[in-house]
């Protein structure tokens, strides 16, 4: 009956213990009816450094250009072609707000050029034109909680834009006339709407639409407007 009794109990405490167990898996179930971890939350809003990269497409409007020729005021207005877009860099995120030091670049091919001057306006052919723009930028985003994998996001940013407009011809009813490269550092600015989802606890894929513009600029004689393109962009992030 001695050495009985400690077994009784022994046993009484295992069985205790179990039930104990079972009670808490069962109320963490009944919490998570669809089985989906803890660690799927904590991925989605963990905070740190992470690096990112994106490549796409951009789609510059329109840019008008004022210069003097022979001592006549000559506006004109040139349309260009989309090229390839592309952004790297590191950022921080510090839960529902990041931001990011990225560089960014956009390229473009000249396609038309139409030249104004004295009431009378002339469309003219073109070869050789390319414009591009090389930009460092700060940026800061507000992600959007779902309780899913899905995130969307919104945010820009500000920086330096190197816009650089190579040579061209231009063809005017059987006049030729050249303009020469060259570029100018001027202030760049982005905004973009996005949506990543989770791949992993560690990496995002995203893609987002965005809208990078820079003040105006000179090159060769020639004052341009501002310059801007539309984009879109898939991508990845990856947290340390």
């Amino acid at each position: 009956m001695t050495l009985l009794r400690p077994i009784i109990l022994a046993v009484s405490a295992t069985f205790l213990s179990v039930c104990s167990v079972s009670a808490a898996k069962a109320q963490s179930d009944a919490s998570d009816p669809y089985g989906k971890s803890s660690s799927t939350t904590s991925a989605t809003s963990e905070k740190g450094f992470y690096a990112t990269i994106g490549v796409g497409g951009a789609w510059p409007q329109n840019v008008t250009g004022d210069s003097s020729i022979l001592g006549v005021g000559v506006t004109a207005s040139y349309g260009l072609n989309g090229g390839f877009s592309g952004e790297i860099g590191a950022g921080y995120d510090f839960g529902p707000v990041r931001t990011e030091l990225t560089y960014a670049y956009t390229g473009a091919t000249l396609n038309t050029v139409t030249a104004s001057a004295l009431g009378t306006s002339i469309n003219g052919s073109v070869s050789n034109g390319s414009v591009s723009t090389n930009s460092v930028l700060v940026s800061a985003y507000v992600d959007i909680p779902t309780k899913s994998k899905f995130t969307p996001y919104v945010g820009g940013g500000l920086g330096y834009t190197n816009v650089g407009w190579g040579a061209y011809s231009a063809n005017f009813s059987g006049v030729q006339w050249n303009w020469q490269s060259g570029s100018q550092g001027v202030l760049g600015y982005q905004a973009k709407l996005g949506v990543s989802y989770q791949a992993s606890a560690k990496a995002d894929v995203f893609v987002e639409g965005t809208y990078q513009g820079s003040s105006g600029f000179s090159v060769d004689s020639v004052n341009y407007d501002s310059l801007s393109a539309f984009g879109a962009r898939l991508g990845a992030r990856y947290r340390f």
